[in-house]
């Protein structure tokens, strides 16, 4: 049932109800059958620069090398705590081997460490560090260290929709008390950092699948596999090739057994995955009430549709702005003889983003183009981890939405390569036009 393709008018209700009155893109984009499928359409016209979409993901996540420079909501991704907790946290991470630092490092950044360990214990202020506030840090509500938050809104909203279920434990709060560690759940998330974190975000998509489903089933009365229907909705629309097949074959790999051992390697790494996911103690009730959701035809084609569909999740940081406003300053300064030392030991860390992988349900529809008239482009006030789409070029209604899934200034061979991993070789016109030149410039070298 989960995995039948939906109906022309299941797809056309369920893209209806995701642009009701008062939601991202209502009034601006529609979802309808174009010459590739299914498409984003302007429901209106835009002016060149004018934003067409900003949506929030259906369910994202930070990616996991980027947590010790990124501290970041583990809801709606915004940066938290204060621009010394951001930048003590990146400095004494390097120095404690989870940044690759060493004694070298120490040695050679005592001032900045120094520093960063006055802002940890002491509460030492940065000298202008007041004009970039940010939200205070709300601890994980189920007791773990692993994420933190904005606000309780977030806390509360990403809690009841998979936190409790994939929540490691183990987080001493601010009254000495140890949340109760959970090591099956810890077992399931080193695996996934070990292999491939896209598994986290898998996980996250059944898990918000079946706690939506039991909502519904207390709200409606509605049997399991209604509530089930009604809960996989949101992702039975999208296209989920299965992850293993879908992947595009690396260069170093030859065709034939090679291959097939990569694939199958691959279709392990998953059923080990969704093994430690499903034998979690809290997934039990789960598991029992909805064992198909919890089945790796599943999994794996979900694990394929982020791989195939997914937006990157990008956020500026704030430590970034805050450097670049103490460069403004005299360099012989007070102030500079501070943050000098800070920006120096960062070295390139000091401007990294968040940086993280979502689902969109509206964006998702967007097919590929490398001459689009779309493009995502964020300004200093976006804050979160809600995608922006911005029109490159006047729009017509009624035109389909295109984006490149790619580097788009990229040669048409390279484009073509990375575009394999979405399980297509581009025929846009400009890989056709830049393909024939490629072809003419050939013939005219042999005939030299």
């Amino acid at each position: 049932m989960l995995l039948a393709p939906p109906s022309e008018a299941d797809e056309i209700a369920h893209y209806a109800s995701v642009l009701a009155p008062g939601a991202p893109g209502h009034g601006d984009v529609t979802v309808k059958r174009v010459k590739h499928g299914k498409g984003l359409v302007a429901a209106r016209a835009f002016r060149e620069g004018e934003r067409v979409l900003v949506e929030p993901p259906l369910v994202g996540m930070q990616h996991e090398r980027n947590r010790a420079d990124a501290i970041v909501c583990g809801g709606c991704f915004r940066f938290v705590g204060s621009i010394e907790h951001q930048i003590a946290r990146r400095l004494l991470e390097s120095t404690s081997g989870g940044g690759g630092g060493g004694e070298e490092n120490v040695e050679l950044n005592a001032s900045a460490l120094a520093t960063a360990r006055g802002m940890t214990r002491d509460g030492l202020k940065l000298p202008g560090s007041d004009a970039f506030p940010l939200p205070e840090i709300q601890a994980c509500l189920t007791g773990c260290s692993r994420e933190v938050y904005c606000g309780f809104e977030c806390a509360l909203t990403s809690m009841q929709s998979h936190e409790m279920f994939l929540c490691v434990g183990g987080h001493c709060a601010d009254d000495g008390e140890i949340a109760e560690d959970r090591p099956d759940a810890r077992a399931f998330v080193e695996h996934a950092r070990e292999t491939n974190d896209i598994f986290i975000l898998a996980a996250k998509a059944l898990v918000k699948v079946a706690a939506d489903a039991g909502k519904l089933e207390g709200l409606s009365g509605d049997g399991e596999s209604d509530a089930l229907a009604a809960a996989w909705a949101p992702f039975r629309v999208a296209h989920k090739p299965v992850w293993w097949d879908a992947v595009a074959r690396p260069e170093d790999v030859a065709v034939g057994d090679e291959e097939t051992a990569f694939r199958e390697s691959m279709r392990e790494i998953a059923t080990e995955s969704l093994r430690l996911l499903r034998a979690s103690s809290t997934f039990l009730r789960f598991v029992k009430a909805y064992p198909g959701l919890f089945h790796i035809d599943v999994y794996s084609r979900i694990i394929g549709m982020f791989e195939t569909n997914n937006l990157e999740i990008a956020v500026a940081s704030p430590v970034e702005d805050y450097f670049l406003a103490m460069d403004e300053l005299p360099p012989e300064g007070p102030e500079r003889a501070i943050t000098d030392p800070l920006l120096d030991a960062l070295d390139t860390k000091y401007c990294v983003p968040c940086e993280g992988t979502g689902f969109f349900a509206l964006q998702s529809c967007m097919n590929n183009d490398c001459d689009p008239n779309v493009t995502p482009l964020k300004d200093d006030g976006d804050v979160d981890g809600k995608c922006v789409l911005v029109a490159k070029r006047a729009i017509a209604a009624g035109e389909e939405l295109t984006m490149c899934y790619v580097d788009e200034g990229m040669d048409v061979r390279a484009r073509r390569a990375e575009l394999m991993d979405y399980g297509f070789e581009c025929g846009c016109a400009r890989c056709e036009r830049e393909a024939a030149g490629l072809g003419q410039a050939r013939r005219g070298s042999k005939m030299k």
